[in-house]
């Protein structure tokens, strides 16, 4: 029956064949690598490698494939078609099958073909494709295993050859055996082998072909050695090649070549090639080497030197080949924008790239390259831009050039400088800026180029890296020690020696290896420099830490101690720069030092005493074996803060001694930040700076910068500080601190152009700034010399301010006052010079310095006694000269033009600046140039210093003028009394009548005595109790001073004496007088400690400018030359006032105008001096002389105007034509001449005038009606009206005035002033008002309180009057009952009376006594809560026993809080009294304020609240409150409790 298949209509695919599954026809599975189509329904074999034998036929292959099975292992069962891989072929299967233990053929058909390299042949098993090298060829296996022992050149059955090769096998060896393709070196040449041999040289042909034909070199030839072909010898400078094997045929003997050939003829070995670079060349009849320049081969820095170089000819007549150094001078460097800073620099092909770099190598220059006076280097900066890493350090001698101001420019580059800011943890004790320091371990080092404060340093560290908070800064004790320290490093080989030397010749030999010991000597005067300079003991303890553990100076204590202490000697006398004499044996030179010594007495004293206590320190630690007994101490200080300083904000560049930059353009700085105040530039925050000097380098020619600009923001063009080289003064190289400037532009926005500071210098000539914040500034006594200049825009022109704070000033102190005279009043003839005048009211005293009443009205004078009056009139002693003095305020301070001065030995120098010290009257900020002075000598006046109130008397004031009389002390001499005496006896008994004189006296404790005769040996008489001391008993053996007879009129005061001062000022100061001589003063005895005559005399000092502050007699000035200046010659302001480039509007008009004040500004003592335009064309010679061109106006302000030689004088307004030439001052009183070229004097004036009225008329016209009087002929009567006007005549005057008794009938108004002189004035009005808020009583009283009682006295009727005012006798404010009247003068009688006031505030509060009102309480006794009435009484008793324990509330009253009743910060304290009967009651509650105790709690005395025990019974009991009100019913009350009980 036929199959009918239903639905089966395409193969399914069942994937790959499984064993025990059912198949149906037209099933497609994989088996192996194959694809069969089911062609029999079945299920299939139990495993799969029965398929071919039981399950194959009921399949049709369907599609052939292969499967990659990888390396053919065993025991697999492999399919048809499954592809292995066995050696290196692979193999198709051809029948199923499972492999056996070894590959076989059987069941594989080659698929695939393969190679595998084997590397080098050595007997083994290959198979076929196996590839191997064996000699210089390559052979392949042909069979497919086989195990091969025969070489593969000699077993062609199983190996082909693939390649021919080589192998090399380098210098051919006898004993060696080779194959073909093994390649030697034999002599010359190079062979390969072709068939394998052994001790077959490469010269058989049989065995070898020649491969290559060559050189083989082997030195100089040698008698015996056999040389190959191609083996190359030296032999008599020639070299030859081998053409025949041989030995001992010597090449230069084989004139026939058999052997040898010619390779080259050379001579010595400059004659051949020898060294990269070589050349040979032909020279007069020989061959020559010319190497490389030297360096060529050597470090990088000899490279760079030799770089460059070119190959010419030189050398003499004979121009052979040199390579010379082309195009270069020895000091001159390049900078290019091409250029690398591992040139040399010496050319411009190969210059450096970066201006730092240049700067930085040129610096370390040693010997005769380095710059100096006599090797100055330049540097030239090429065009282009550059952007630089700061700062730039120009080294002294050297200029940087660039190629011109528009193509040359430096700018800085971003990041970091070199600088860090270090900020220390306390402050230096002295820095040197320039010096070179070292951290605390000494292992880096950096330069202080900057100190902002005691606590900040900036550096640029040198060696050993950056620094950080790890590292501590090394303190420096001073300048001078410093140089002391410089001088002993300098010196300590030399002290060493010394000291050695000195023992030997001394004590004796010295134990120990002598250069050991000096090396010892010397490391230890190096500790001891160290610790000088920088404090401390550090460095000497660690040395002495040493040597006490073992590391001996010479191993003797004694002669290490003597060796120390003649350092000791000799170190100290070295640091004071006193030439040691040198002991025998000593070599070394003391190196001396060239600056200014110092001029102390000891010199170096304060670093002598450290070498001392150094030395000790060692010594003690060898006495006591140990270093116990010293404290190891450092001046170490920590570093809290390192900063790095953006370049931007760093020093550009530092300028050294004799150094230029020119032509070049500067750029990128930025930081400067003005302060408060602005134009205070001290208070201002200062980076970004240009230029600044070098501190290390002092200056003795400036440094110039010319032709030079800087364009940029907010940063300093300039910063000339002295300060900076401060440390060279004294030094052997003192700076001038200085620099120039000439064509130096600065456009530096909100930046400062020039700033001069601390006795420092500049010269500036045709230099610009634009948009600074401060244009020019000095500052410190810093000078600054400009000429042709210019401020543009801005704030501030140029400004000076302070002085040189190290100038030693003349100091003096002003002598006397000054007195205004009234010019038209009374005065005759002239005073005399230094006369004594006297005032006609006050009866005052004085002495005339200087007389400018002529000139100005006033007179300079010496106080001597009293004060002057205004309007008095003034009379000369010896010339009887007078005058009067002022209305008001005629006596004044010394100011003006003019001042009188002491205690200068020389009248100072015209240009001095004089500046007062401030003595807390006379503050004057201001100070005044000298422009002219004179002195006078010393007179003979001066003081006697005094013990004031001797000889029982008191110390009293004195008028000068006052006599001065003399007691005169005699010779030294001990007398005592030899008995005792009573206040009567007149024979006194002495032990010694030694220098005692008749009419003498003698002083016993405070009583003076007069001797008026002997009586005896060791008796006088004297008449007890003289000049107005007081007779007194004396005890036996009381001292007994003698004294001379009395000089009456000695001499006289000068000046007023006070009750305190022991200073007398006297005539004659110098004559007589001595110290413990006596001297009495009206009732008064002074006992001198001293006396001396002026050694100055009298100066007169002129200003140029006025002093509008009066100075103090007495007060102290002192005159400075050093302080800070600005001067301008021919300098233009432009705009100074209008700020920035926005403000500016450059090519327009300002936004805002300028402000001319800004242009020039002062701080007293500096001083701006300037000839000056500005954007107007006004030309102004300082504050004195201005010009406006545009109006032709002329302002002149001067004390003096000097019109000697003066021809004409033209005086007028604008143009030409309104003006006048004046050419004479006539004197012509006719004035006939009409002139428009004369002014004619006073007195012609008057002629004319005079001359003119003579004969006329005078019309007259009142308030109504007219009149005419002939002049000459008639009369004018001015006439007055009763008790209203009057008119009195008298010589030329009319005086037209009041009657003594005026009456007014209706209103009286006066519009000015209204004095009363009577003696009453009575107001009779119903009501007085007066709009005057003060009354002032006693107007007038002059002098101390005159004794009048002053106030207002109440009429009362029949009652006392009351007066309220002040009791002059008490010095107190009194109100008082009295008798007296209104008329009552002098003290009068009051009897206190009761005030009473509501609150009183005072800031203190001074009473005898205090009666205080208190509350006084009967009602029922105290309970429960009773309020108290603060408003009313402080004190509150309650007077009946009390009821039962108690609340106290405080309140102001019923109606008034207390919270309302006292503001915050004030205080009240209320006590309450009260009794207690049989039973005692206390306050049991708390404290009430205002009925609440929410305010808090009393705090009480000895912490603890009132309790029942505390109270007792039958007492009376006191509470008091201290209430402090401390804000909104915010209280802090203190409490105490007290029982009193009899």
């Amino acid at each position: 029956m036929a199959d009918f298949r239903l639905g089966r209509l395409k193969f399914k695919w069942q994937g790959a064949w499984t064993a025990s599954t059912a198949y149906v026809i037209d099933d497609i599975v994989k088996y192996g690598g194959n694809s069969y189509v089911c062609t029999t329904n079945h299920t299939s074999a139990a495993t799969e490698n029965l398929f071919y034998s039981s399950d194959n036929a009921k399949w049709s292959l369907h599609l052939e494939g292969i499967v990659n099975k990888g390396d053919w292992v065993t025991a697999t069962w492999y399919k048809v078609n499954d592809v292995v891989k066995y050696g290196n072929n692979q193999y198709l299967v051809t029948t199923g099958h499972t492999s056996g233990a070894s590959f076989s053929t059987t069941n594989h058909t080659t698929y695939l073909e393969g190679l595998k390299f084997e590397s080098t042949w050595a007997a083994g098993t290959f198979q076929k494709g196996d590839i191997v090298t064996y000699g210089g060829y390559s052979y392949i296996g042909k069979v497919d295993t086989f195990s091969s022992t025969l070489t593969p050149n000699a077993d062609t059955t199983n190996w082909d050859v693939i390649t021919t090769g080589f192998k090399n096998r380098l210098a051919y060896q006898a004993a060696s055996a080779y194959v073909p393709g093994d390649v030697v070196r034999y002599g010359g040449n190079t062979y390969v082998n072709k068939v394998t041999s052994t001790g077959n040289a490469p010269s058989s042909t049989t065995y070898w072909d020649l491969l290559s034909e060559g050189f083989n070199w082997t030195g100089n030839w040698a008698n015996g050695t056999d040389y190959l072909l191609g083996d190359v010898v030296s032999r008599s400078s020639n070299s030859y090649v081998c053409i025949q094997a041989n030995a001992g045929n010597d090449p230069s003997t084989d004139t026939n070549g058999t052997y040898w050939n010619y390779v080259a003829q050379g001579g010595s070995a400059a004659q051949v090639l020898t060294t990269t670079g070589d050349m040979l060349y032909q020279s007069a009849g020989t061959i020559a080497r010319l190497g490389l320049p030297a360096g060529s081969t050597g470090t990088a820095a000899e490279k760079a030197a030799a770089s460059g170089q070119v190959l010419t000819v030189g050398g003499g007549a004979s121009l052979l080949p040199q390579w010379e150094t082309n195009n270069t001078s020895a000091p001159v460097f390049y900078v290019t924008k091409e250029g690398s800073d591992s040139n040399n620099g010496k050319q411009i092909s190969r210059g450096f790239a970066s201006i730092r770099y240049a700067t930085d190598y040129v610096s370390a220059l040693t010997g005769n390259d380095a710059p100096s006076a006599t090797n100055p280097i330049s540097i030239y900066v090429k065009a282009g831009i550059y952007e630089e890493t700061l700062p730039i350090h120009i080294p002294a001698y050297v200029s940087i050039l660039g190629d011109n101001i528009r193509t040359t420019v430096v700018n800085a580059a971003g990041g970091n400088s070199s600088e860090l800011n270090l900020e220390l943890g306390s402050a230096l004790t002295h820095i040197k800026n320039g010096d070179t320091v070292s951290n605390d371990a000494g292992t880096k080092t950096g330069k202080v180029i900057d100190n902002p404060s005691t606590t900040k340093v900036t550096i640029i560290p040198l060696t050993g890296g950056a620094w950080t908070t790890t590292d501590k800064y090394v303190d420096i004790v001073s300048n001078k020690n410093a140089d002391a320290s410089d001088l002993l490093t300098s010196n300590k080989t030399y002290i060493a020696h010394e000291v050695y030397h000195r023992h030997v010749a001394n004590v004796g030999a010295v134990s120990g290896v002598e250069a050991t010991v000096k090396s010892r000597l010397e490391a230890y005067v190096a500790d001891v420099a160290y610790n000088v300079k920088h404090g401390g003991n550090n460095k000497v303890f660690e040395y002495g830490a040493a040597l006490t553990s073992g590391t001996a100076i010479t191993g003797n204590n004694t002669q290490d101690t003597a060796l120390l202490n003649y350092i000791n000697t000799v170190a100290g006398e070295v640091v004071q720069n006193i030439n040691v004499t040198e002991s025998s044996g000593n070599s070394q030179t003391q190196t001396m030092f060239s600056g200014t010594t110092d001029t102390g007495s000891p010199k170096c004293s304060t670093a002598k005493s450290a070498i001392t206590t150094l030395v000790n320190i060692i010594t003690t630690g060898i006495s006591n074996g140990n270093m116990n007994a010293t404290t190891k101490t450092d001046t170490y200080i920590a570093i809290s803060a390192v900063n790095t300083v953006p370049n931007a904000e760093s020093t550009m560049v530092y300028l050294a001694d004799h150094t230029i930059v020119k032509d070049m353009v500067f750029g990128g700085m930025t930081g400067f930040a003005a302060g408060s105040p602005d134009k205070n530039i001290e208070v201002a925050t200062v980076k970004g700076v240009y230029f600044r000097l070098d501190p290390a380098s002092a200056v003795t020619k400036s440094p110039y910068i010319q032709n030079c600009s800087v364009i940029g923001g907010a940063a300093v063009g300039v910063i000339i500080d002295g300060g900076a080289h401060k440390h060279f003064d004294n030094s052997a190289t003192p700076s001038f601190k200085s620099a120039c400037f000439d064509a130096y532009t600065q456009v530096l926005e909100g930046g400062v152009g020039f700033w001069c500071r601390g006795s420092a210098a500049m010269e500036i000539v045709s230099s610009f700034t634009y948009y600074a914040h401060i244009s020019y500034i000095s500052t410190g006594g810093g000078r600054i010399r400009a000429v042709s200049g210019n401020s543009s825009y801005g704030k501030y022109g140029c400004l000076s301010r302070g002085f040189d704070v190290d100038e030693a000033t003349t100091d003096g102190t002003v002598a006397g006052l000054r007195i205004q005279v009234n010019p038209a009043a009374s005065k005759s003839g002239t005073f005399q010079e230094n006369e004594e005048f006297t005032g006609g009211t006050s009866g005052a005293i004085g002495q005339l310095r200087s007389d400018q009443i002529s000139t100005a009205d006033y007179i300079y004078y010496l106080p001597i006694k009293g004060t002057f009056a205004n309007g008095e009139l003034l009379t000369g002693t010896t010339s009887s000269a007078t005058v009067t003095t002022a209305a008001s305020s005629a006596v004044t301070g010394a100011k003006g033009f003019t001042a009188v001065v002491e205690g200068l030995s020389v009248a100072p120098d015209q240009g001095g600046s004089v500046q007062y010290t401030d003595n807390g009257s006379n503050n004057d900020a201001g100070s005044y140039v000298i422009s002219a002075s004179s002195y006078t000598a010393p007179d003979g006046r001066g003081s006697i210093t005094s013990t004031r109130g001797q000889l029982g008397t008191s110390a009293a004031a004195h008028d000068g003028a006052s006599v001065v009389a003399l007691f005169p002390t005699q010779a030294v001499t001990t007398t005592t009394l030899t008995a005792a005496i009573n206040n009567s006896v007149t024979n006194v008994d002495v032990s010694a009548l030694t220098n005692i004189v008749q009419n003498g006296y003698i002083i016993i404790d405070n009583e003076l005595m007069i001797v008026t005769g002997f009586v005896d040996a060791d008796t006088i008489t004297v008449t007890r109790a003289q000049e107005g001391t007081a007779a007194a008993s004396h005890n036996q053996n009381a001292s007994v001073t003698v004294v001379g007879a009395k000089v009456t009129s000695q001499d006289n005061l000068i000046s007023d004496l006070n009750t305190s001062s022991t200073d007398v000022r006297v005539a004659q100061a110098g004559i007589s007088f001595k110290a413990t001589d006596y001297i009495k003063i009206d009732n008064e005895f002074m006992k001198l400690t001293a006396a001396a005559a002026d050694t100055t005399g009298i100066v007169i000092l002129n200003f140029a400018d006025e002093k509008t502050v009066a100075a103090g007699d007495g007060q102290a000035f002192k005159i400075r030359y050093k302080y800070s200046q600005v001067r301008l010659t021919a300098h233009d302001f432009l705009d100074v006032g209008t700020g920035n480039r926005a403000n500016t509007n450059w090519p327009y008009l300002p936004l805002s105008a300028n402000i001319p004040s800004q242009e020039v500004d002062e701080e007293r003592p500096g001083r701006v001096y300037y000839v000056s335009t500005d954007q107007d064309g006004n030309f102004a010679v300082g504050n004195f002389f201005k010009v406006q061109q545009s109006t032709g106006k002329a302002t002149l302000n001067a004390n003096a105007f000097d019109l000697t030689g003066l021809d004409t004088l033209r005086l007028g307004a604008i143009g030409a034509q309104l003006g006048a030439t004046i050419d004479e001052f006539s004197t012509d009183g006719t004035l006939t001449q009409n002139s428009d070229e004369k002014v004619p004097t006073q007195k012609a004036v008057k002629t004319y005038v005079d001359a003119q009225t003579s004969g006329s008329s005078l019309n007259i016209a009142g308030t109504s009606g007219t009149g005419s009087i002939a002049l000459g002929s008639q009369t004018l009567t001015v006439a007055g009206t009763a008790n209203e006007i009057e008119a009195v005549a008298g010589s030329q005057t009319i005086t037209i005035g009041l009657p003594n008794n005026v009456t007014i009938g209706n209103n009286l108004t006066i519009t000015g002033d209204l004095t009363v002189n009577g003696a009453t004035t009575t107001v009779s009005t119903t009501n007085t008002t007066v709009s005057d808020k003060l009354f002032e009583l006693g107007t007038g009283t002059t002098g101390t309180g005159s004794g009048d009682d002053c106030g207002i006295v109440i009429e009362r009727g029949g009652d006392d009057n009351v007066f309220i005012g002040w009791d002059e006798s008490q010095d107190v404010f009194r109100v008082a009952t009295t008798d007296a009247t209104g008329a009552s003068t002098g003290g009068l009688t009051l009897t206190d009376a009761i005030c009473q006031f509501g609150d009183i505030s005072t800031t203190r509060l001074t009473t005898n006594e205090v009666l205080e009102v208190f509350n006084h309480d009967t009602g029922g006794g105290i309970n429960g809560t009773t309020a108290i009435n603060c408003a009313s009484n402080a004190v509150h008793f309650l007077d009946t026993d009390s009821v039962g324990n108690f609340t106290l509330n405080m309140r102001g009253s019923g109606s008034l809080t207390l919270n309302n009743m006292m503001t915050a910060g004030q205080s009240i304290t209320i006590a309450v009294i009260y009794d207690s009967g049989n039973t005692a009651h206390y306050p049991s509650g708390a404290l009430q304020i205002d009925g609440s105790t929410s305010w808090g709690s009393v705090r009480w005395a000895g912490g603890t609240a009132p309790v029942a025990d505390d109270a007792k019974a039958n007492s009376s009991s006191v509470l008091t409150y201290s209430i402090l009100k401390t804000g909104a019913n915010a209280y802090r009350v203190l409490g105490t409790f007290t029982s009193f009980k009899s």
